[in-house]
């Protein structure tokens, strides 16, 4: 099935757009605004025999690397690509095997890394006055002077940053992260 056309300027394709087009079960193709090969010119070889240069295809493997990288972070985009030998391959399908079991792959790489986070997010919970928060706190010495509201900016800022870390694929992110946002944060309230 060919996805077609792409609806966006920037050359992204939705991962719905894949995901339904490989539903039908057969080879996914992006197409770019009708494109298709191009002879950008013709010749002879020494030998008389006639050659011509093409334009590529579209490189839907590409395409779908770069939705998945966008939707599940650059880290998840990167190591599915790299388990399915997903390469650049301009004028080449994808099996719609390929793309489902990627976004299967992607999808359970996100919710792995979203449980690893899960953990330290809690530990470094203002709300839940996290083992982690209380320390820091008391290092700044404003651990018990901080009200629900307070608490609740703190935890607000501090999912900005690990939302911001998992669109970037850098999640999961490492105690030693959390704990500088925290006190920057924190150093920043105190200001």
């Amino acid at each position: 099935m060919t996805i077609s056309p792409i609806s966006s300027s920037s050359g992204f394709v939705s991962l719905d757009a894949f995901t339904q087009a490989a539903a039908g079960g057969r080879e996914v193709y992006a197409d770019i605004a009708g494109e298709r090969l191009q002879v950008m010119a013709t010749g002879s070889l020494p030998n008389g025999r006639s050659v011509a240069w093409i334009a590529p295809n579209v490189d839907t493997a590409s395409m779908f690397v770069d939705t998945l990288a966008r939707t599940f972070g650059t880290g998840v985009g990167t190591a599915v690509a790299r388990e399915l030998d997903l390469v650049s391959a301009p004028g080449k399908p994808l099996s719609s095997r390929t793309v489902t079991l990627a976004v299967d792959m992607a999808r359970e790489a996100g919710q792995a890394l979203g449980g690893v986070d899960f953990v330290t997010q809690l530990a470094f919970s203002a709300k839940a006055s996290g083992a982690e928060f209380e320390r820091t706190a008391s290092a700044l010495g404003i651990s018990g002077s901080l009200d629900a509201a307070q608490r609740q900016t703190i935890d607000d800022a501090m999912q900005r940053r690990f939302d911001e870390a998992a669109t970037s694929g850098n999640s999961p992110v490492p105690p030693s992260v959390a704990q500088s946002w925290l006190s920057e944060i924190l150093n920043s309230r105190l200001a």
